[in-house]
């Protein structure tokens, strides 16, 4: 009997790979991005992945959930290398903001979350407070297992000192390993679940690399192989799906 080619699947393991390559398509690895109102939600998203969601200083911008497709490519070295991958992104309303809306929110997150392969949960380095959170966390315990702690806005840390070369002062950082314990603490009294937490600046740009790397290795699910082709994430990677062609298309009539 010939024996198999070396590398080559059979051809029921193919069809299967296929089916599931499909499938990652239609239904692409999901992140969703949730949190209190204010703690920089859209602008995390805007800076990790260029994308130009609105955001204010004033007022709650996200009314609804919002999902945005991201396009680049496989990195790995096999068959699929080059390939188009997708990530989805789900930008969620804050919670918090107004009681008589929380409600609503909360039933939205419950239908949106489920659909989440993993879950970031921002919060704000400068905000004392994690009752809110806490009581929110306690609402949606379901999702604990999938959930990603990020704590933004470092660089409004005291002594608000950032330094020149874009990381924070030696003061800072002092307060920000204090701002980690107790977070971490405070959100695991909560929590059934050990607590996966990043200290990162949407702001500066800063830690967004080791953000996104414990997201996707958080991803416990079976659709967790899905999330290998993007493991090595750079922030010129990902563009708005729609936009990739047209910028193709651009970059070939000036070769």
């Amino acid at each position: 009997m010939a024996s198999r080619a070396k590398g080559k699947l059979p051809p029921d393991q193919l069809a299967k790979l296929k089916k599931a390559v499909g499938a990652a398509f239609r239904n692409p690895p999901t992140i969703g991005v949730i949190g209190v109102s204010g703690v920089g939600k859209s602008s995390t998203i805007n800076a990790m992945f260029k994308t130009n969601l609105p955001i204010s200083h004033t007022v709650a911008c996200t009314k609804e959930f919002q999902a945005i497709d991201l396009s680049t490519e496989i990195r790995d070295h096999g068959a699929a290398h080059g390939k188009p991958a997708v990530l989805r992104i789900v930008d969620a309303p804050g919670l918090g903001e107004d009681v008589r809306k929380d409600s609503d929110y909360l039933d939205m997150y419950n239908r949106y979350l489920e659909h989440c392969d993993v879950i970031l949960w921002v919060a704000s380095a400068r905000n004392r407070g994690l009752a809110l959170d806490q009581q929110y966390l306690l609402e949606l315990k379901k999702y604990h297992n999938k959930i990603v702690f990020g704590i933004n806005q470092i660089e409004l840390v005291e002594p608000m000192n950032w330094s020149r070369i874009n990381m924070p002062s030696v003061e800072q950082e002092k307060n920000l390993q204090i701002i980690y314990e107790d977070r971490r603490d405070r959100i695991q009294s909560v929590l059934d679940v050990p607590v996966v937490l990043s200290l990162y600046s949407a702001h500066k740009g800063y830690n967004l690399q080791e953000l996104f790397t414990q997201l996707i290795e958080s991803c416990n699910t079976e659709r967790a192989w899905m999330f290998g082709a993007i493991k090595s994430f750079n922030p010129d990677d990902f563009i708005p799906a729609e936009y990739r062609d047209a910028v193709r298309k651009a970059t070939d009539r000036q070769q």
